[in-house]
């Protein structure tokens, strides 16, 4: 990478950090605000959310060579341990801190335990991206958690909440295409395209820029349209953002710091360790909320506690991506590795 865009990539950076927490906040705010005065826009608008996804992720995935994405998924010790946290320690875990908080409130227990039992598929890798990981290794983590979460979710749901509930295959597998499958397809095309008839310098000081500025105007967007959906649930009902605050934040913070320093101690380099913290803490919030209405409808505290969930996780990852980006080591690798990602015109 060339020094002048070296220093437009840390001039965009510095501003990035000093906007970036401020303007995720004001965006749910707003969304938060919208949302209960004017109730209805949440469901108009709710189509567009899959599409703000779609755009937070096509940057990331454009960025990285499909070759790089194939091997990484051959890697042992990552998505090893990466499976061993989401679909054993997770649910356990997530479980004895619903035990230590919430065991006079049995349905919002059931809740916190929806949230926990299957890893994020959709945003996770945006939040990783953000905080330095290494890309091709995050998509291969996402497409595993896809497949196993089918297979896990109804069995923990049957051991810790006792209840056999009919798994939303159907969420995952469209989440699945919507959040993996497609971006993948259009950030190869996309690569292919632009390699061919730009050629590499034009892909990394023009290209690579505008996909941050979309992801980052998508992430805002994204924001306000979600939290408006749930506005008006939340803010009837404040005193569960209270309840489930401790045990969630608790349970995410935990889970990053397990992710990462035991990757460190399994000898996977910091960003690999980085990208493991992110996905063994990243909650599939909407898989959690379907399985809710569908399977405890006749307790509805449990979907309003799944409601609140994004609440609390999205400052959570912001203060992680805060966290990740001033580990030792990883500003430093992070350019090394944006370098690497884009290979010679006409590359995979």
């Amino acid at each position: 990478m060339k020094p002048s865009t070296d220093r437009q990539g840390a001039a965009a950076l510095g501003i990035l950090e000093k906007s970036f927490s401020l303007l995720i906040l004001l965006c749910m705010a707003a969304g938060l605000l919208l949302g209960r005065v004017v109730p209805q826009i949440g469901p108009a608008l709710e189509p567009l959310i899959p599409v703000g996804l779609f755009l937070m992720i096509y940057p990331t995935v454009t960025k990285v060579p499909f070759g790089e994405i194939r091997r990484a998924a051959t890697e042992k010790r990552p998505a090893g341990l990466s499976v061993f946290l989401n679909y054993i320690v997770n649910p356990l875990l997530l479980y004895a801190f619903g035990w230590l908080f919430l065991r006079d409130q049995p349905e919002l227990w059931t809740g916190l335990i929806l949230l926990g039992i299957a890893p994020c598929i959709g945003m996770v890798l945006v939040w990783a991206d953000l905080g330095g990981a290494d890309n091709p290794l995050s998509v291969a983590l996402m497409a595993w958690n896809s497949l196993i979460q089918i297979v896990s979710v109804p069995v923990w749901i049957l051991l810790l909440v006792g209840t056999k509930v009919p798994m939303e295959a159907g969420v995952v597998l469209r989440s699945t295409f919507l959040y993996l499958v497609l971006p993948l397809l259009a950030g190869a095309l996309t690569r292919r395209i632009v390699l061919r008839r730009k050629g590499l310098t034009w892909f990394q000081a023009r290209l690579v820029p505008a996909l941050g500025t979309l992801q980052f105007i998508a992430l805002l967007a994204t924001l306000v349209l979600m939290f408006a959906l749930k506005g008006d649930v939340i803010l009837r009902q404040p005193e569960l953002i209270v309840l489930m605050a401790a045990p969630l934040v608790l349970f995410f913070l935990t889970l990053f710091n397990i992710g990462y320093w035991v990757g460190r101690l399994f000898g996977l380099s910091r960003d690999k360790a980085v990208t493991v913290g992110f996905h063994v803490t990243g909650r599939n919030f909407e898989l959690s909320i379907a399985l809710a209405i569908a399977a405890f409808a006749a307790a509805p505290l449990v979907a309003v506690s799944t409601v609140v969930g994004p609440l609390i996780e999205v400052p959570t990852m912001l203060g992680l991506v805060w966290f990740a980006r001033r580990l030792p080591g990883v500003h430093s690798q992070v350019g090394a590795h944006e370098s690497a990602r884009v290979t010679p015109a006409g590359g995979n």
